[in-house]
């Protein structure tokens, strides 16, 4: 199984991008509730304009990205920082500076799209508070998009085609979010746009520990064999730049699958959430600001003192071995 290669952009402390016509042509994946194989986006789509702002919160970087489709070519502005835990600080001036640089009030917007998670426990509150407090003042809806299938629908903002798309960042505590996807393309009697690149979900999003997630990997790939073999196989998120995770997938895979490239552009990026976001929308997945909600994967966020004690001792007690 061969890879593709990946994004070679030098990382930056900010990065400011503004595209014309560089978005896909996008007919990503509805929500779990959708049917499979039917297409997110609707025929005729691209005959209702949209004007959609987008928040990613979810890890260290703060990405806010406003997205216009249907108006000419689509075009997306997006602007990300490392801001960790200062994002509540910044991300207000972040939505001023695209919108006043796009020249486009709140109040034009048609909804708002938010990072959902998994991820920071602190990160997702705000990016979902923010997004409330936007759509509860506009009386505008929200629609929640994961952060996996976000860093997945971004392999193919830089090219990827018929590819299975291993998603994984680090959740802490020896933990990894991992999710496996499929991008392809739409036949040409399924509707929707010509030619529109199709990202669905083979694998949900869901928390494994670091010890066992290369055996997880291994099972999905034995039983996705066929999807895999059939084109590249591609990674994306933090938890592939760690070492203990890059050792253990050259340990089980070795010259077999052997490790792909990460792409400067591990964190969740904006604009990819508002590509998604805006095919979410059209296809009835918003909800009112006063039902959105992160989706944490974790049903308790704090250690007590003994979970302390042990997640401190387990890095030792691994270096004595």
């Amino acid at each position: 199984m061969d890879f593709r290669p990946e994004s070679d952009s030098p990382a930056a402390a900010r990065r400011p991008e503004r595209g014309g016509g560089a978005a896909p042509r996008a007919q990503p994946e509805g929500l779990p509730a959708q049917p499979e194989g039917i297409p997110a986006q609707p025929e005729g789509i691209r005959a209702r304009p949209a004007r959609i702002l987008a928040l990613s919160t979810s890890g260290a970087w703060c990405s806010v990205a406003l997205y216009r489709h249907g108006f000419g070519d689509d075009e997306s502005d997006c602007v990300s920082e490392p801001l960790g835990a200062q994002q509540s600080m910044s991300i207000l001036a972040m939505i001023d500076e695209l919108c006043s640089g796009a020249r486009i009030e709140l109040s034009e917007l048609d909804a708002i799209v938010f990072d959902a998670g998994p991820g920071s426990f602190t990160g997702l509150r705000i990016g979902c508070a923010v997004a409330q407090g936007l759509g509860f003042a506009l009386d505008r809806p929200l629609v929640a998009v994961d952060s996996l299938r976000a860093l997945a629908w971004q392999r193919v903002r830089i090219g990827a085609q018929e590819a299975t798309v291993l998603a994984a960042n680090d959740a802490r505590r020896d933990e990894i979010y991992v999710a496996m996807y499929r991008i392809g393309t739409l036949p040409d009697d399924a509707g929707g746009v010509d030619g529109a690149a199709r990202l669905e979900t083979l694998e949900a999003p869901r928390i494994v520990s670091r010890e066992r997630f290369v055996d997880k990997i291994d099972e999905w790939l034995r039983e996705h064999r066929a999807l895999a073999r059939a084109g590249t196989l591609v990674r994306a998120g933090d938890a592939w730049v760690h070492a203990p995770t890059a050792l253990a997938w050259d340990a089980r895979f070795g010259a077999q699958l052997p490790a792909a490239p990460v792409a400067d552009d591990a964190y969740v990026r904006a604009d990819a959430l508002a590509e998604l976001g805006c095919a979410d929308w059209h296809a009835g997945h918003a909800v009112a600001a006063s039902q959105a909600a992160p989706r944490y994967l974790r049903d308790k966020v704090a250690l007590d003192r003994d979970e302390q004690r042990a997640a401190r001792e387990r890095p030792a007690a691994r270096s004595r071995e």
